[in-house]
């Protein structure tokens, strides 16, 4: 068994060797903001920040090499420290929520032994503030479709992004995967968004959202849950580097763990 997973762990990591084969080298480091609470309920003050991390989840819809995407997400915390520090007092989860909508569409490929490679063709990724920590969200039941709210009438836009510039993913049949998005249009709406965001100014446009999920069969409709993150990062050679590199494998290697 350990070795039937270890097989499938290099495997994927030659997939992402290839994704990577064109991208520059750089340095790693994540870009640093500061976010102002007291912008949604006068709670709160300012922190910086260099990465954001949630837990999502959404229906992916398969058809004859294609598949699309709905979901949503709900952010939790913030970090600093190229990720490696929580960031505190915070009152996110604690007066407030945050959460985001996001759909997508691509191709996906049978790679054998058990691999699936995904590459998406479009995204987009909408940041919004839920004010009264109250809001449900129901996915559709299959994919294109819409994320059902409720209680989301006062829940304001922050951010979004749909110039998705990368993306791609990895599923190891029985195991799980992750995957990897690149936007290079990270908008905030004036004044919500730069009230909430506010340093740099202009604020940055690259963000990267990565994550991990559950293993799933490739067909038909399935709803899938994981773990993902937003960050900041100066070029994208570091982004994809960071996103795949670093969260795709070591959310195996935690599968694993888990299993054994």
């Amino acid at each position: 068994m350990n070795n039937m997973f270890n097989a499938k762990l290099l495997t994927a990591a030659a997939v992402i060797g290839l994704s990577m084969a064109s991208v520059p080298a750089g340095a790693v480091a994540l870009n640093d903001f500061i976010v102002d609470e007291s912008s949604v309920e006068g709670l709160g003050g300012q922190f910086t920040a260099d990465k954001i991390n949630g837990s999502y989840s959404e229906v992916v819809t398969f058809g004859a090499g294609t598949f699309d995407t709905v979901a949503y997400g709900d952010f939790g915390q913030y970090l600093s420290n190229d990720g490696a520090t929580n960031v505190t007092p915070i009152e996110l989860n604690n007066s407030y929520g945050m959460y985001a909508l996001f759909d997508g569409a691509g191709t996906f490929a049978d790679l054998g032994g058990g691999l699936t490679q995904f590459t998406f063709t479009s995204a987009s990724f909408n940041l919004y503030i839920d004010v009264d920590l109250n809001t449900g969200k129901t996915l559709p039941l299959t994919a294109p479709g819409a994320v059902a709210l409720a209680n989301s009438a006062d829940d304001y836009l922050i951010a979004s992004a749909t110039m998705m510039t990368a993306g791609s993913g990895v599923l190891v049949a029985g195991v799980g995967g992750f995957f990897d998005l690149v936007f290079n249009d990270f908008a905030l709406t004036n004044p919500a968004g730069t009230s909430y965001f506010v340093d740099p100014d202009p604020f940055h446009m690259r963000v990267n959202v990565d994550g991990d999920f559950d293993s799933f069969i490739v067909a038909g409709t399935q709803t899938i849950n994981g773990d993902f993150s937003a960050v900041f990062v100066p070029e994208p050679g570091s982004l994809a580097l960071l996103g795949i590199g670093l969260t795709g494998l070591g959310a195996l290697a935690r599968r694993r763990r888990k299993s054994a």
